[in-house]
């Protein structure tokens, strides 16, 4: 019988036996938790003094309303909380910013509901006594990743994102971002061998937030409250 892991999401053995990294049993000085939100599947990363862990994400498409996918994310992240503060000194959770313009736009929309999953992730970080900052797209982009200018490549991940992917599997993590595809949907997908696959671009734009703590400018970073 098998339980599902706060940190990776999958099933393991009751006894961890499966686990390689044990990312649960270590002891780190200081521990972020980056997070790239999104109510499709919010991206969820780990990286501990300078090291990236693990990439994850929590696949919120399967419910109906935001306010289900926000009830499932706060699950999560006490989950995740519980684990980073009893395994660290000192825990810290890095968002990204809202954009308050897109293509010069002002999207109120858009503005109010990740407004709401940030709310979100800050209470649920409050009560474990970690404090959440924020940092700007480009800024993290371009300290971590090298680079925020869009590239052209032949997986379909979208061109803004595919620079964070490359660096995202350049780190090691290609098997925690990608994902085969069921159905007819061909948009964002590459085929190799006969089996269709996805790079899931949020989970690797969660690695790159969570590295930024421990590699960019943290005068950039903004205390959300």
């Amino acid at each position: 019988m098998s339980r599902s892991c706060p940190i990776y999401g999958k099933a393991i053995y009751l006894d961890c036996q499966d686990c390689i990294e044990k990312v649960c049993k270590m002891k780190y000085k200081t521990l972020v938790i980056g997070i790239d939100q999104s109510y499709n599947n919010t991206g969820i990363s780990f990286s501990a003094d300078g090291k990236l862990l693990k990439v994850n994400s929590v696949y919120l498409d399967k419910y109906k309303t935001n306010t289900m996918k926000r009830k499932c994310l706060r699950r999560n992240l006490k989950k995740i909380a519980k684990i980073a503060t009893s395994n660290s000194s000192e825990t810290i959770c890095v968002i990204e910013r809202i954009r308050l313009r897109s293509q010069g736009f002002l999207n109120i929309d858009y503005i109010k509901s990740i407004g709401a999953l940030n709310a979100t992730i800050v209470d649920v970080m409050s009560e474990f006594g970690i404090k959440v900052y924020s940092v700007d797209t480009r800024c993290w982009k371009s300290q971590v990743v090298g680079t925020s200018k869009p590239m052209k490549n032949i997986f379909g991940v979208p061109d803004e994102k595919w620079p964070t992917v490359k660096w995202c599997i350049s780190k090691g993590f290609q098997d925690s971002i990608l994902n085969i595809v069921e159905g007819r949907r061909e948009k964002g997908t590459f085929t190799e061998n006969g089996i269709k696959y996805e790079y899931d671009n949020d989970a690797s734009d969660s690695s790159a937030i969570s590295m930024f703590y421990f590699v960019g400018d943290k005068s950039k970073l903004k205390e959300e409250k």
